[in-house]
């Protein structure tokens, strides 16, 4: 039976109308969730949040993660609260949320909140979603997408992990006191078990790792993401979406960013990712043979 969230070619259903609760949906070849999901152990727990990288539609003005608790609140200043919005300005630096769980099935739920248009905070709606990367070590990081224009997972990435809550000295954090917000029917449900992939994506310009062959998770989803958008024309979201994949060692997205940036013109550029991936993709290493005798 085919899954009715599937994405099919020139299908203009936005993703907040194929969700089903809070399990996954496949979009082009990725697993996309409505919400990241987690339980809480008893006691209070800090929720550390960091932007790895931000690429903002062009209409949005805010950006950031949408916090809610149930069966616990948020601990913020001395208030007790359902949930926080956390915009980027926070993000970037890294902030920790102090949370408490108030019954044993306790749980806190992440999603994409944004501003754009008419300037107020939207959550919930369009093409949000979120890819996730359960990572070895217990943290995760999420590629998110906000709800205008077409499903693009690089807007924003954030490392996530949590811990034993540690007392800080005072801050102000860029955060907004929010009420918890329905989806629907959904009930929320724990995230499921993902397989590990590569290092999450560093800040700064691009420099090439060393990929590694066709690996599963979400440097396999974000090439399939980019293939898709390169098959519909859309080159610029190919190309940023290859791009996250092949940093996160994905050498088939080494190669096809390769060949995007040559036929862009871009040589030095297409060379670089190709020697990057020509250890593990023979097509990479026949490219370079075919550069070296192009004038």
């Amino acid at each position: 039976m085919n899954d009715p969230g599937a994405q099919r070619p020139g299908d203009p259903v936005p993703l907040d109308q194929r969700y089903h609760g809070a399990d996954p949906i496949e979009w082009c070849g990725a697993q996309v969730y409505p919400m990241y999901t987690e339980a809480l152990p008893a006691g209070t727990t800090a929720v550390h949040l960091r932007a790895l990288s931000v690429m903002a539609p062009e209409d949005v003005t805010g950006l950031g993660l949408g916090l809610s608790v149930h069966d616990g609140h948020v601990n913020l200043n001395g208030r007790s609260l359902a949930g926080v919005d956390v915009w980027y300005e926070a993000l970037a630096e890294g902030i920790d949320i102090s949370v408490t769980a108030d019954a044993p099935d306790a749980l806190f739920t992440l999603t994409p909140v944004w501003v754009a248009g008419s300037g107020t905070h939207q959550s919930w709606t369009g093409n949000y979603g979120m890819v996730v990367d359960l990572l070895p070590d217990g943290a995760s990081t999420l590629w998110c997408s906000t709800g205008p224009g077409t499903p693009d997972f690089n807007e924003l990435v954030v490392e996530l992990s949590t811990g034993p809550a540690e007392p800080t000295g005072p801050r102000t954090p860029v955060i907004s006191a929010v009420p918890i917000r329905p989806v629907g029917t959904v009930e929320p449900t724990p995230v499921v078990t993902a397989p590990a992939v590569a290092d999450p994506v560093p800040e700064g310009p691009i420099a090439p790792p060393p990929p590694r062959p066709a690996s599963q998770g979400v440097g396999g989803a974000l090439h399939d993401l980019g293939t898709a958008m390169h098959e519909r024309g859309e080159h610029d979201s190919a190309r940023a979406l290859w791009t996250q994949a092949a940093q996160a060692g994905h050498s088939g997205a080494a190669y096809d960013l390769g060949a995007l940036l040559l036929q862009q013109g871009e040589r030095d550029a297409a060379e670089q990712w190709w020697k990057a991936a020509a250890r593990d993709d023979p097509r990479a290493a026949a490219s370079l043979t075919a550069l070296s005798e192009l004038p």
